[in-house]
């Protein structure tokens, strides 16, 4: 996957630990969606596991809120942190949409996110070498399926257990 047409990727070398709270990590971000570019950086943390693992490079880009989808993972803004978390629930109060986010590893969702507080889409992750693309059809579809199996596999091994 490669940068959007007469775009450019902005690589943020520096280590999120040392950034994650920072408004200038934060600005520099929003200020390259804004313009078009797409952002890369690693993710820290297991929340969207295995989705996406701790220590891998995330690429993120520009979303307008009315085209975002269930299943599509957003950067949003949660107080002073920014989180990557998929989208489980879209409402809306009166003209304003919401969004209700939970970590892949995670048994409860997130509190409700307004549509101003959204940093942009999680496109892609690079895992050993490749692009494994994170939006769209196919890759919603993926999801879908991993968690079939796994809920497969625990209802499975929850039987076993009981006798």
């Amino acid at each position: 996957m490669g940068p959007p047409e007469g775009g450019h990727y902005v690589r943020m070398t520096c280590t999120l630990a040392l950034v994650r709270h920072s408004e200038i990590f934060d600005a520099v971000v929003e200020e390259a969606l804004t313009n078009g570019t797409l952002v890369r950086f690693r993710a820290e943390g297991i929340s969207m596991y295995p989705t996406i693992r701790d220590g891998e490079a995330i690429t993120v880009a520009a979303v307008s809120t009315d085209e975002v989808v269930r299943g599509d993972v957003l950067l949003c803004r949660h107080g002073k942190r920014v989180l990557a978390h998929r989208v489980v629930g879209v409402t809306r109060c009166g003209t304003e949409r919401f969004f209700e986010l939970q970590g892949d590893a995670k048994t409860s969702c997130d509190a409700p996110v307004a549509a101003n507080a959204v940093v942009g889409r999680v496109v892609g992750v690079r895992r050993n070498g490749r692009m494994i693309p994170l939006c769209g059809r196919a890759a919603r579809l993926r999801h879908r399926a991993r968690t079939a199996a796994s809920r497969a596999a625990s209802f499975i091994a929850s039987g076993f257990r009981g006798r």
